[in-house]
């Protein structure tokens, strides 16, 4: 619309300066369309130049994610790659439900390289219970329906101007690994399986150094319920299986 209005008052000084007769008249209108022509003017280089009339909207938002791995592995698995060299913005491979399939996350849209350059995703490690994304996006709105109407020549409602996902896993019962690591450990643990001498050792090691793990928990907390030892059970198989794909990338 503004451009419009631009054209309305330019063709109103014209008119003004050279069509009017009367002095007084013509010295009247030409100032008053002209400062309409130059207010218009200024109007549309501060929107272009500065965003004027629009204000920056942030939303967050967050979701539990599931293991790269799949949920029958104890230990959770996220699969990252990092873009570029040292630029701390990744893709991630990752399970959106519990019994989904892990799929690539963070994959800029060559299409739009305007938007991609804005949106940036990492991760790390901490002590919580579950592995989340969450996603802090900043996007450009109109102040009012006002200055929607006369300024939004070029569909700039909405756009977006910043957008930054953090992945947080768990530190002792995820891994996190890069594509590489990930065919690293896969080529192992397949290796180990075809010794089967070899693999139920290690299997059997791993249930006894668990059932010590619980034996000691139960002796610590005589009161703790059978929901309470089944939790701490499943968390120390998930920390012992995440050491051991640890060791396996070292």
């Amino acid at each position: 619309m503004i451009i419009i209005v631009l054209a309305v008052f330019a063709v109103l000084t014209y008119i003004s300066w050279f069509y009017i007769k009367s002095a007084p008249t013509r010295l009247i209108m030409g100032l008053i369309s002209f400062a309409l022509l130059g207010a218009t003017v200024l109007l549309l280089t501060a929107n272009i130049k500065s965003h004027y009339g629009m204000k920056n909207v942030t939303t967050t938002t967050e979701k539990t994610i599931y293991s790269a791995g799949g949920s029958k592995s104890p230990a959770g698995m996220l699969i990252t790659q990092e873009l570029g060299t040292k630029s701390g913005n990744y893709v991630m491979i990752y399970a959106d439900s519990e019994d989904g399939k892990a799929k690539p996350h963070f994959v800029p849209n060559k299409k739009n390289m305007a938007e991609a350059i804005n949106k940036k995703a990492t991760y790390k490690t901490a002590d919580v219970d579950k592995a989340t994304v969450k996603t802090v996006t900043t996007r450009r709105e109109w102040q009012n329906d006002f200055f929607k109407w006369l300024l939004d020549f070029g569909g700039e409602g909405h756009s977006l101007v910043k957008q930054t996902s953090t992945v947080t896993v768990p530190k002792n019962t995820w891994v996190v690994l890069s594509a590489q690591q990930a065919k690293q450990v896969t080529a192992k643990q397949k290796a180990a399986g075809q010794d089967k001498a070899a693999a139920a050792a290690q299997q059997k090691q791993m249930r006894d150094a668990i059932q010590a793990k619980v034996a000691a928990y139960m002796k610590d907390n005589p009161k703790a319920s059978a929901n309470d030892v089944a939790d701490y059970s499943h968390e120390a198989t998930a920390e012992m299986t995440a050491d051991a794909m640890k060791q396996m990338i070292k």
